[in-house]
């Protein structure tokens, strides 16, 4: 069996890493798979405050992916770590909070304590409010869908997906400059 690399990894990052989060890296994931690209990707998903570690996403998710007929195998909820940023790409984040908390949390100071040389996480975290479409305004937090009733699950579905569109233009230009450097066409 060959194993390779993927070109690029992909952190999703909200709060308990049980609704948006994995809802977004299945989408992702079913995305990539439909464009051929699901190998040369990797996804993956995690909470700044992931109380239910090991759990699988919440039910009215898993209920919301079926009907899509977006897969959930292998998510389970865990928690964000050094490791997990820095092996990311792109850290891409539902809400301001996420963001001001790897800001805080992951400072360059304590990322420089656990050893690591490649500088400032922080030139990775996208909001991905950041990608949805003008008519949404500028950047906004995909809300937390958790204390609502099932349509604030479809609008955060709605959301997720709509600014999957425009982050999926960012990753496959990232894609294509990694091509490049693998042929040598590109310093």
């Amino acid at each position: 069996m060959i194993w390779s690399r993927p070109e690029a990894q992909v952190l999703f990052v909200c709060t308990a890493n049980i609704c948006r989060s994995p809802l977004a890296e299945a989408l992702l994931r079913h995305r990539l798979g439909d464009l051929g690209l699901e190998k040369r990707v990797r996804v993956r998903s995690a909470g700044t405050q992931a109380a239910r570690r090991g759990c699988r996403p919440d039910p009215r998710v898993q209920q919301l992916a079926a009907g899509f007929g977006i897969s959930l195998a292998g998510i389970r909820a865990r928690a964000l770590t050094p490791a997990l940023l820095h092996n990311s790409d792109f850290v891409v984040v539902m809400a301001r909070e996420h963001l001001d908390h790897i800001n805080r949390v992951f400072a360059r100071d304590a990322w420089s304590r656990e050893g690591t040389t490649d500088g400032d996480v922080s030139e990775k975290v996208q909001l991905l409010g950041s990608f949805l479409p003008r008519r949404h305004g500028s950047a906004v937090d995909i809300p937390d869908p958790y204390y609502g009733d099932q349509q604030g699950f479809y609008t955060v579905h709605q959301m997720i997906d709509s600014a999957l569109s425009g982050f999926l233009h960012q990753l496959d230009a990232f894609l294509e400059n990694s091509e490049t450097k693998m042929r040598g066409l590109a310093p």
